[in-house]
């Protein structure tokens, strides 16, 4: 019974799996956030950026550089959390500092809810929401700008 309740999980497993790979091959580039969202870039923009034989694929020099790099970029993520919420400077984020992460985040959110919130109904349509991924868009290209022309 336990084998046939594990051999069922690897085949569902297997299947899923599949059923990702053949839904990410067909295109569909909107992910999560759009265009990186919190999964980050999406495989062409990695092959565009990493595929340095333009092979089509990358090789383990050119995934091991791709990892490098967001290694590189979640380290200047913590330290950034860090120099702004640490504020007894140990090193760590503590569960009081945590909480006040939470409430900045609260109060950032609500921020966003009292301007985007055109009708008034204390959430975000799909038209609402786009016109805040237009402006988050906006902000960050002009703030990718600004640091490129340094």
């Amino acid at each position: 019974m336990k084998k046939t309740m594990i051999a069922a999980l690897v085949v569902a497993t297997a299947a899923a799996a599949g059923f990702t790979a053949a839904y990410a091959d067909q295109g569909d580039d909107k992910g999560f956030g759009g265009r990186h969202g919190r999964r980050g870039p999406d495989q062409a923009q990695l092959l565009e950026k990493f595929d340095a034989n333009h092979n089509g694929v990358l090789d383990p020099e050119e995934k091991a550089a791709a990892k490098a790099e967001w290694e590189s970029h979640r380290k200047e993520r913590e330290a950034k959390m860090l120099e702004r919420f640490d504020a007894n400077h140990n090193g760590t984020i503590d569960p009081e500092e945590r909480e006040a992460m939470k409430a900045q985040r609260e109060a950032r959110r609500a921020e966003m809810l009292k301007k985007y919130d055109t009708d008034g109904d204390g959430k975000l349509s799909d038209s609402e929401r786009e016109a805040l991924r237009k402006d988050m868009r906006e902000q960050h290209d002009q703030k990718h700008q600004e640091s490129d022309n340094r």
